[in-house]
């Protein structure tokens, strides 16, 4: 079984654009984008439901959502399609995506929490937070700080598919997801690095379980329950967690791409569910107005705008690389231009779902799409979705 949580900063460029003419043609089979951008001001929020749907038959995904949002508005939402391929079950405005990798963001919110209460620095290393495994810890990774494990400078290893040589190296772990953490935790510091710490970054969900790991023995809590603590409770948002809640059938079920088509997976099979050692770099669920409602505090943050979750300067922090030269690593963010304007942005997937999202502080704007299958083609249609919705939103604000 394969999980690949990632990055993939490349997908944005690799993935060709639409042409001037497709997007038209995809305009004209279901919602005009600039027309309805241009009727914000008579709407709270213009519905996106006819544009995602054809979007979301053109490349045969059961379910696709979109938003549009400014920092303290939303421009546009819509949602199409079925909760499981050949159910008649439609999918609904506050039902839960996974985030996949895009549950890192929120993982690096929970720890910037604990560096606003003085907890933790920035600059806090490995060897302090665990102190009674300083003579075993390996020499390499004693000062790996918190601002290069976030950002994927601390030479952990990727861990991003379970048919992988570092994955099925993993010892046997027992007890709660909490305890396998710490375990895997120290399992990984007392062997060697995987690549440069500090210098070119190297993705790795293994960073964000050490993460989740460092805010539990900081915090004294589980992940989960910090999680919902400190970024749901505070923003009102009804979250879960994929794979460590009881799952919920009536919610949307991901899908595999096939030959033949989406393949549903029952979130009751214990065979597809991710290790709860990984948690932490991927299980996020969110409906669209929720997730949305977390990168506005983002866009605020790097505005300037102090929120009631983090201040500003810390906001900036997480959207910032650590390193020098930067590179396009931020904590738990990917950092790149996009149409010439600064873009922080993050993709995820488990294989079943799709998720990703840009925000654009210069231009108060922001975008993101989920898909309830992986594979190319729910790649190719979430990105293709969010370039257009972006493109077609910044031209309104830009008159």
């Amino acid at each position: 079984m394969k999980y690949a949580l990632y990055l993939a900063l490349s997908a944005l460029p690799a993935v060709s654009l639409m042409s001037d003419a497709a997007q038209t043609a995809t305009d004209r089979r279901g919602w005009d984008v600039s027309r309805a951008a241009g009727a914000v001001q008579r709407s709270s929020a213009e519905s996106l439901n006819v544009w995602i749907d054809s979007v979301r038959r053109q490349y045969n995904i059961p379910a696709m959502g979109a938003i549009v949002f400014r920092a303290d508005t939303v421009l546009a939402r819509g949602i199409a399609g079925v909760r499981r391929f050949n159910s008649l079950e439609p999918v609904e405005e506050r039902d839960r995506f996974q985030l996949g990798s895009n549950s890192k963001a929120i993982t690096a919110t929970v720890l910037a929490t604990l560096v606003e209460e003085g907890k933790l620095a920035w600059t806090t290393t490995l060897a302090d937070v665990f102190p009674e495994w300083r003579d075993s810890l390996s020499a390499d990774f004693r000062a790996v700080t918190i601002d290069l494990l976030l950002s994927h400078h601390a030479g952990i290893s990727p861990f991003e598919d379970t048919d992988a040589k570092d994955f099925r190296s993993i010892p046997r772990l027992s007890g709660t997801p909490t305890q396998q953490r710490a375990a895997f935790t120290a399992w990984v510091l007392r062997g060697k690095p995987a690549g440069p710490i500090g210098g070119k970054g190297m993705y790795s969900n293994g960073g964000y379980t050490i993460a989740g790991a460092i805010a539990e023995r900081v915090a004294g809590e589980s992940w989960e329950s910090l999680v919902r603590a400190r970024v749901f409770k505070p923003l009102g948002l009804t979250g879960a967690f994929a794979w460590s809640d009881s799952p919920d059938v009536n919610q949307p079920w991901g899908h595999y791409e096939t030959r033949g088509g989406a393949r549903p997976v029952d979130p009751r099979d214990p065979g597809e569910r991710l290790p709860p050692i990984i948690w932490p770099a991927g299980s996020v669920e969110l409906s669209l107005e929720d997730y949305a409602s977390f990168l506005q505090v983002n866009l605020r943050g790097l505005q300037g705008r102090d929120t009631p979750l983090l201040k500003a300067a810390t906001i900036k922090h997480l959207h910032t690389s650590p390193v020098s030269p930067p590179d396009k690593y931020g904590l738990g963010w990917g950092e790149q231009d996009f149409d010439g304007a600064p873009a922080s942005v993050h993709v995820g997937s488990a294989g079943t779902f799709y998720a990703i999202t840009i925000i654009q502080p210069t231009r108060d704007l922001g975008a993101a799409v989920f898909a309830n299958a992986g594979g190319e083609r729910a790649t190719t249609a979430a990105t293709e979705a969010v370039k257009a919705l972006i493109r077609r939103f910044a031209k309104v604000g830009e008159k």
